[in-house]
This record gives structure tokens, sequence and C-alpha cells, in this order.
């Protein structure tokens, strides 16, 4: 670990280092400055092989330096008159385009390709780079350089049409996947039922009550109103096969342990505060079940069951560490998006973000050290159009998680969170971000961890065990 962390800084180093030697303007100081180019590729490319070969968990600085490094030398070159400002300038908006093709496509759940063409394209900045030095040292050597006169301009049309092509591709992707014919099917035309609970906290909205009264007029739908009481649906009598969920996250995971709706098929309005099921439900696609008739698909999803120190309860999303300790400080009476603000911001001076882990995935034991969040779940958002999870299998049997592991010190532990959820909605999977899925997933620890689910603080355990139980019929778009 100590030794991975050292190669990675070595390659954030590495650019100053670079910057300093050729402005030493002599032939040892650039020579040495090409050998530290040529140094920090390797050791990239040998850490990233290591890493893949032994399931490493990599430092989060690992993408960062090699971004800093490669821009931060073109943008050197720019200054010194090395390199035509255009090039840098365009390579800047491509990486922009890329980052709002991405939010936008991970906000509808459509999967883009990263490594691939990103890799390429760092190593081809790097290349105009090392070209760029090796011009300059064969001007002090007052070698000839005819050779180089072609090659590096050459190097900036392929680098340039390998960044706008790859640009093209994500789009062409994205525009795929939007067209792209759900897995579900239609579900037979049957009268829908909407049960209403009136303590969530978005039905004192009057515009959210106008859209769901819309929602059930053009569905020609029939309204219930749950009692207000904690147990919503005791006496529930109604035969409806399809029924809809309007309330919170709270509200429809209440739906999901409520036995008698196991064997229907549920839908989802949104009325809650967070609405992780609303970004899962209608796939960013906001109003679009008032824009049309609906189109519905019927979809299975897995349920889980999360087991703890307190008791048991099926649920499509879980986390523990830092995320659980949010929804514990967030104000239940005031709600929404600045109740959760407000909650993150309390939890960076008042709750614990460094936890040691001792995971389980199918008997297979996996310590992580100083993690901050662990999500496990089988709904790809928290709410919001945040992710909490990339690519998931909504039937496979089985649980999916994501956690935040810094290698690092625990000072930064809170900013990487921030930082996890930023990339996170762009679709990029990086450090400090672990994937993991597995059939049974147990989690231990020898100091309590905060745990949540659906948005409800669950309280402190020292240990989980989750796992697929049953599947559940739902209406998504």
């Amino acid at each position: 670990m100590i030794l991975a962390n050292g190669v990675t800084l070595w390659r954030v180093a590495a650019l100053p280092l670079i910057v300093y030697l050729f402005l030493e303007g002599t032939l040892l100081s650039v020579g040495l400055a090409l050998i530290v180019l040529f140094l920090a590729v390797l050791t990239e490319v040998v850490d990233g092989l290591i890493a893949r070969k032994q399931g490493t968990i990599r430092s989060f600085l690992d993408p960062f330096a090699d971004k800093f490094l490669a821009l931060g030398l073109l943008l050197f070159f720019v200054f010194l008159g090395a390199l035509p400002p255009m090039v840098f300038l365009l390579l800047v908006i491509r990486d922009v385009l890329v980052g709002m093709v991405r939010w936008i496509a991970s906000r509808e759940g459509i999967d883009l390709p990263t490594r691939m063409y990103s890799i390429a394209l760092i190593y081809s900045q790097l290349g105009i780079a090392l070209l760029i030095l090796l011009d300059y040292y064969f001007f002090l050597q007052i070698w000839p350089r005819e050779a180089l006169g072609w090659m590096l301009p050459l190097f900036l049309v392929l680098t340039l049409i390998l960044a706008f092509f790859s640009l093209g591709y994500y789009v062409w992707v994205y525009m795929k996947g939007r067209r792209q014919p759900q897995s579900g099917k239609m579900p037979p035309e049957q009268k829908l039922l909407i049960v209403i609970n009136r303590r969530s906290g978005g039905y004192n909205d009057i515009y959210r009550r106008h859209l769901l009264k819309r929602f059930t007029r053009r569905r020609k739908a029939k309204l219930l109103y749950l009692p207000d009481n904690k147990d919503m649906f005791a006496g529930f009598k109604q035969k409806a096969r399809q029924i809809v969920v309007a309330g919170g996250d709270g509200s429809f995971e209440a739906a999901l342990n409520f036995k008698p709706f196991q064997k229907k098929t549920l839908g989802f309005f949104p009325l809650g505060r967070g609405n992780a099921f609303y970004s899962y439900f209608y796939r960013g696609k906001r109003f679009e079940y008032l824009r049309s008739r609906f189109p519905f698909q019927e979809e299975e999803l897995d349920i889980l069951e999360l087991e703890w120190e307190k008791g048991c309860r099926q649920t499509a999303f879980l986390s523990l560490g830092l995320d659980a300790e949010v929804i514990r400080l967030a104000s239940r009476r005031q709600g929404g998006f600045f109740s959760y603000f407000l909650a993150g911001c309390r939890a960076v001076t008042k709750a614990e973000a460094a936890f040691d882990l001792d995971l389980s995935i199918d008997g297979q034991k996996l310590p992580w050290k100083n993690c901050v969040n662990l999500t496990l779940a089988k709904i790809p958002y928290y709410g919001f159009g945040l992710r909490s999870l990339f690519q998931v299998n909504p039937d496979d049997g089985k649980v999916y998680g994501l956690g935040v592991v810094n290698k690092h010190t625990v000072i930064l532990n809170k900013a990487l969170r921030l930082w996890s959820l930023v990339i996170a909605s762009l679709g990029v999977n990086k450090p400090p971000m672990v994937e993991i899925h597995g059939q049974e997933i147990t989690v231990k620890s020898r100091t309590p961890f905060p745990l949540q689910a659906a948005g409800e603080f669950l309280g402190f355990t020292r240990w989980i065990k989750v796992k697929v139980v049953r599947k559940q019929k739902v209406l998504v778009i």
C-alpha cells in the first residue's frame, strides 16, 4: 500500500519537476526531464497492471495524477509558445462536452464506456509532451530535427481526431441507449389504484397535489387515502392488481414489507423528501408520466433482506457510514434537498467518516480500512438524480455495492465523499470508489457504524447481512 501510494504521488510530483528541469534549459536538465516523463508513464502502466492483477484498491489520486500530468504539461508548453493554444482549448472543450453527455446519460441510466478512450487520450497527450521535449533536446544537441518536424503536427492531428471521435462515440451510444426498448413487458390494461400517504412531505405542496390529480385523471385511476397511523396499510382489503404508492421512499418500502402487496405490481408517485425511487421508476424523465399515456413497463426487481443487530427488514437500498449520518442529522420536518444539504454540512463537523470494515462476499474475505461509506442496493440512485451505484442488473439475484475507500489520510475522507458524488453523477467509476457484488454480503466492524435504509435512520450496529430474498413486479417508464 505504501509503495502504491508512493508511485501515485511520484506522478503528481513529476509535473513541477519536469517544468523545473525544462526551464533550466541545459542539455542535461532537458534529458533528465525526458527520463522523468518516461518513468512517470512507465510507473502508471506497471501500477495499473499490478492493481488489476491483485485486485487491490487504488488511490483516488491515480486518475487525477494522470490528467494533472498530461494537461499540466500541455498548458505549460502553451505558455512557452511550443504548442498552439487552440489545441489545448479544443481538448478542454472536448472534456467539458463529454462531462455534460455523461451527466445526462447517468441520470437516465445509460452506460457509457470510460476506460478505453480516456486512457488512449491521456497517453496521446503525454505523447505530445514527449515529442516537444525531444524536439527541444535535439535542438540543444544541434541534431537533425526533420523527423520531429512532421511527427509533432501529425501527432497533434491524430490526438484531436481521437478526442472528437470519442466525443461523437459517446453521443452515439447515448442516443442509441435512449432509443433502445426496455427489457420489461407492457402490463395488461387494468384498473389502477393509487394509495396516498398524506404524511409525506410532498403532499403539503399544492403543485405536487395538482400533479397527482392530473396523473390520476389521465390514468383513470381510483384514489385511496391511507390512514394517518404508523401501520399505514392496516386493514387494507382492496383487490387491485396494479397499485401506485404516492409517497416517499419510506412509503414505498413500507409497501414492500406489506405481505399482501408482494404478489401485486407496484408503481410509485413522488411525494417524499428524497425520492430515490422516483429516479429509478422514471429514469430521469421528469414528468413524462404527465406528457403521455404513461407507457409503463412491467419489470421484476430483486428485493433485499437486511439483517442487523436490531432486526430484519426488506429494502431496495441501504447505506452505512457517512451517508447514514447525513440521514440521522437531516430534519424530518423541513424535508427536500435543502434539508439534506444542511445535514451534509453538519456532518462535516459532527459525523464520523472513517470505518474499518471486514466484508465477506459469498464467503470471500475483503478488509476495507478507512472506508467512508458503503451503499448496498438494487436501484442505482440516492434521489435528486444522484447515483448510488453504476451498472445494476435489477433481477439477477445479486446484491450490488459501491464503497468509498481512502488509501490516504482520514482528513480527506469527507471531501472525498463529496468528490465521489460528483464523478458518480458523471457515470465515471474511478477511485476512491470500489464496486462489489455477490449473492450474500456481510459487513462487520469492531466499532458500531451508522445504518440507514430507504432514507430511514436505523441506528448503529456492528454487523449487517444482506441478500436477495424475493422478486417484486414493478412499473417503470
